[in-house]
């Protein structure tokens, strides 16, 4: 939601619009889209809105990795780059924000026809997105250096036909993607809270309250973080991704799968390994606000 804001705030102003519209508003205008799409129940209704959103997000990252390559071919590296700058513990806890959708795996593969070939579409796919954000988070840095801005796309020159309307279609992508996000969350909390209550229409508008909820909290998540937003993100990856990515998992593979002596060292390790982040990144984006 916050992208959202910030590639919308920045759209309008590069294409002098006469609407002035301040991040802040943005983000309650995204709810009268967020809010009727949050109430969707089934994960293949989103099909379309998920592929026009990630058909867009694809589009603009390789006219971003368009412009960092002829930016680098043309004048080469940035003369200020580092390899652990004082807030690498920041950037940390924000590369672990990619895993933001690994709760994902379980609803995509319950909705999976034939199991039999998730776990390999799973994996190629999971390489193949590594390496993007890899390539992808290297070419800009190593372009722009510290002139590297948070929402990437306000990177683009301001007065090139693309460097205005780019932020604004990554605005949009995003937005469609706000309440596929939530489907998850929103779909545990529900069985928790609601699968014992018979069907009604009371039970219907008590499910639609909770994702009401869901998304009012995350706007107000997105306001309070709009001025910190690397701090903001650091923040959700530390306290929210390291476990997912690191804790849970071990936790859960050694509790379930009885490994032997050796697997069940390698979970403790990566346990271990993963508390150390969660630590180290939090207190870390903490100091940033």
């Amino acid at each position: 939601m916050l992208y959202v804001a910030k590639n919308a705030h920045g759209a309008l102003r590069e294409l002098h619009s006469p609407i002035r519209l301040s991040e802040s508003y943005i983000l309650l205008l995204q709810l009268l889209l967020v809010i009727p799409m949050a109430w969707i129940r089934h994960l293949e209704y989103f099909k379309v809105s998920n592929l026009i959103a990630n058909g867009t997000v694809l589009v603009a990252l390789a006219i971003l990795l368009g412009y960092a390559v002829r930016g680098l071919s043309l004048h080469g590296p940035s003369e200020d780059l580092v390899s652990f700058g004082p807030s690498w513990l920041v950037f940390a806890g924000t590369s672990v924000f990619s895993f933001e959708c690994i709760n994902f795996v379980i609803p995509m593969y319950e909705a999976h026809e034939k199991k039999e070939t998730f776990v390999p579409i799973l994996s190629v796919t999971l390489v193949g997105v590594m390496l993007l954000f890899i390539v992808f988070g290297s070419v800009n840095y190593i372009c722009y250096g510290e002139r590297t801005r948070p929402v990437v796309t306000l990177n683009l020159p301001p007065a090139s036909t693309l460097g205005k309307i780019i932020p604004f279609f990554f605005a949009l992508a995003s937005l469609l993607n706000v309440p596929l996000f939530l489907f998850p969350a929103s779909i545990t909390l529900e069985s928790r809270l609601f699968d014992a209550a018979p069907r009604s229409t009371a039970r219907k508008w008590k499910k639609n309250s909770l994702r009401l909820a869901l998304v009012l909290f995350c706007t107000l998540l997105a306001w309070a973080g709009a001025r910190q937003i690397e701090a903001m993100v650091a923040m959700i990856g530390s306290l929210c991704c390291v476990p997912l990515a690191f804790i849970y998992p071990s936790v859960c593979h050694a509790q379930l799968c009885k490994p032997g002596p050796i697997a069940l060292l390698g979970d403790c390790l990566i346990c271990m390994f993963g508390a150390i982040l969660f630590v180290a990144t939090t207190v870390a984006a903490l100091q940033e606000f």
